[in-house]
């Protein structure tokens, strides 16, 4: 089996509930729906918690994720500042919502940060606080300018949205063909039956015809709950098979994959479903692609 690594995981979660608190930490039955008992994670999870945990793997950068600090630009100036101690931030993923009148002041609080190379946008329902969840938001008139002054401040849209709506994804990535767009968990699926498999992979498929879109593939334990290799391989292979290795890339979600495995377990398991990929192929899907759309420098 070819070697593992290195490594650029493309979704890591920090975080210091005495700081600066996600909400669905502080409320630890908000999104149990969606994670199951998460009682044990951690109230303060740092760059330096995530290279213990690591140890052995030939991690060479991370995308922080921004899981939804109450401050977003001081979550994100409290990673920079971690990075400068440490090093290892490849990019960092803020989070935003563009239907609010004060998103084109975030965009420029947060293009003051060197790392920041994206904002992640929450679809998805019950990860929002106080928010519109719809696919519907995205046809707004304001999140389309919200969204193009994304694309000029050359800011990547990370979209976290559930498998019935990407279809709206879809359309905007045809409306803003010159924004880049990450869709968050490989379009976090939500029928995991076979039949449930084949709907899912015909919507990913007019995302993967946009040159513009690419996925993380991460999220594992979230999706799947209590994964096996057999259970994810043909989810994962197809979604390669769509997009192509240069526009896919490999995350743990870390600290949240604890719940069900870890970053060995999961990191050996994506080992063994890609082992028939050519090196090169490995190289994006575990390194390269990460590096290419969300590198700050």
């Amino acid at each position: 089996m070819p070697a593992l690594g290195p490594i650029v995981d493309c979704n890591v979660h920090l975080w210091d509930q005495r700081h600066n608190p996600v909400f669905w930490l502080t409320d630890r039955t908000l999104v149990r729906d969606l994670i199951g008992n998460y009682d044990s994670l951690p109230d303060v999870y740092r760059l330096g918690d995530y290279e213990r945990e690591t140890a052995g793997f030939d991690v060479r950068g991370i995308v922080w994720s921004d899981a939804g600090a109450a401050d977003p630009v001081a979550a994100a100036e409290w990673v920079r500042r971690q990075h400068e101690e440490r090093g290892l931030v490849t990019g960092i993923v803020s989070l935003g919502d563009p239907a609010v009148d004060g998103f084109a002041d975030l965009v420029d609080r947060l293009r003051a940060i060197p790392l920041v190379s994206s904002i992640r946008v929450r679809l998805a329902a019950g990860l929002v606080q106080g928010a519109d969840q719809q696919s519907t938001v995205l046809a707004q008139r304001a999140v389309i300018e919200h969204l193009d002054l994304m694309a000029r401040a050359d800011l990547v849209a990370t979209i976290e949205a559930t498998s019935d709506q990407l279809g709206a994804v879809a359309q905007i990535a045809g409306r803003l063909p010159h924004l880049r767009i990450v869709v968050d968990h490989f379009g976090w699926p939500t029928d995991l039956s076979d039949g449930g498999r084949r709907t899912h992979l015909d919507r990913v498929e007019e995302l993967a015809a946009r040159p513009n879109v690419a996925t993380r593939l991460d999220a594992i334990g979230t999706i799947f709950g209590a994964w096996t290799v057999d259970r994810v391989r043909p989810w994962l292979r197809a979604i390669v098979s769509l997009f192509g290795a240069d526009r896919c890339m490999l995350g743990s979600d870390l600290p949240i994959e604890r719940l069900r495995s870890g970053f060995g377990p999961l990191y050996r398991a994506y080992d063994e479903i890609f082992a028939p990929h050519t090196p090169s192929e490995r190289e994006m899907l575990l390194r390269d692609t990460a590096q290419r759309w969300y590198g700050s420098g």
